[in-house]
């Protein structure tokens, strides 16, 4: 028998923290599930403890990338729902359990997803979490509130959108939300039930990375039929000034100021625009007359 769900983890030279990852889904309340991991060229002795865990399937490949690497477990997978799971996140023990119940009672869902917290932070557990559904697809567009660790994705709907882009390094996974809302209704519940890392090597620490990503993604699935023109102009905007706050973060104020400037012109009434682009364009004059 096949299984409901198939859990996809890919994995690369984080053997530590992938061993607390993968107990995080042995745990869940809800069992009908198969774990699937997949390790991209690791040098760390990965693979070799994961062959060691007879729980597990295990897919071994050259590195070729976090999305290839999804991809390919996706392509492994015999559940009706993927659920994907970052090697360094961690699930609440009901996660599995919440979502499975809700596309249940809701079978027109492709994607569900769920509210994710930062590991050790301070949060409140809603006692009657909200869950939204339907057309979201602005919502999606305009926030930055889906996380990879916490979705599950019906599997013949992935097949059609054709997986995660490996042309994007960094952001391939808003290619994929945004290709699900544009034709199918998703949710999403306000419940903290995934854990997520930060540290300095992690991806999302590449903010440049990130944000060229986004920003080409964000062009492309732009439809003025469905997306407010007011809604990407204050899109963009927001996003002009996360480029700005990345090249801020390794030094490149120059650079940063361009895209405050940049989101000043998008929407010059903004208060925020213009809070970014005075207070770093005088820091600019100041180091150059300092010099």
């Amino acid at each position: 028998m096949a299984p409901l769900i198939s859990v996809i983890v890919p994995t690369f030279n984080r053997v530590s923290l992938l061993q607390e990852t993968i107990q995080s889904v042995r745990e869940q309340s809800f069992r009908d599930f198969e774990i699937i991991v997949v390790d991209d060229g690791s040098t760390d002795g990965t693979l070799e403890w994961l062959r060691s865990q007879a729980d597990l399937q295990v897919v071994s490949q050259p590195n070729q990338g976090i999305a290839t690497s999804r991809n390919n477990g996706a392509a492994r997978a015999r559940g009706m729902w993927l659920a994907f799971l970052d090697h360094d996140d961690l699930w609440a023990v009901d996660k599995l359990k919440v979502q499975v119940e809700y596309v249940r009672e809701n079978p027109e869902i492709a994607l569900v997803a769920a509210r994710h917290v930062r590991l050790g932070s301070r949060f409140r557990d809603t006692k009657a979490p909200k869950w939204i559904k339907g057309d979201l697809l602005v919502k999606v567009y305009s926030e930055s509130f889906i996380h990879t660790s916490s979705v599950m994705i019906r599997k013949d709907v992935f097949k059609k959108i054709g997986g995660f882009p490996p042309q994007y390094r960094f952001a391939d996974e808003f290619h994929v939300w945004l290709a699900i809302a544009r034709d199918y209704p998703i949710a999403y519940v306000d419940r903290p039930l995934v854990f997520i890392r930060f540290y300095e090597s992690n991806t999302s620490h590449n903010r440049v990375g990130v944000r060229t990503d986004t920003y080409d993604i964000l062009q492309k699935h732009y439809d003025p039929n469905r997306i407010p023109w007011r809604v990407y102009k204050r899109t963009m905007s927001d996003h002009d000034i996360s480029y700005g706050r990345a090249y801020l973060a390794i030094g490149n104020l120059p650079e940063a100021c361009k895209w405050f400037a940049k989101s000043v012109e998008r929407t010059p009434l903004r208060p925020r625009s213009w809070r970014y682009y005075v207070k770093y364009l005088l820091a600019s004059v100041l180091t150059r007359m300092s010099r």
